[in-house]
């Protein structure tokens, strides 16, 4: 929590101007870290939607040909 505390801060407003930088780019790295876990959650969902319709859309589109194979055979 610490690290988190220390890495990801918004600050106050500075008594210098020339002070801006350094909070600029802790809060840069925030937001930056913010749309990449954003972004690996939405390709993680992308993933599995695409096995998703890869194996049971297809399925559903040719169902005569699953329709034997769901029968018992005895």
């Amino acid at each position: 929590m610490a690290l988190r505390k220390r890495l990801f801060w918004t600050a106050k407003e500075p008594l210098l101007p020339c002070k801006t930088y350094a909070f600029t780019m802790q809060n840069n790295r925030f937001c930056n870290t913010l749309i990449a876990r954003w972004l690996r959650n939405s390709y993680a969902c992308e993933k599995y939607l695409h096995l998703y319709h890869l194996l049971f859309v297809q399925k559903v589109g040719s169902h005569h040909q699953f329709s034997t194979l769901l029968t018992p055979m005895f």
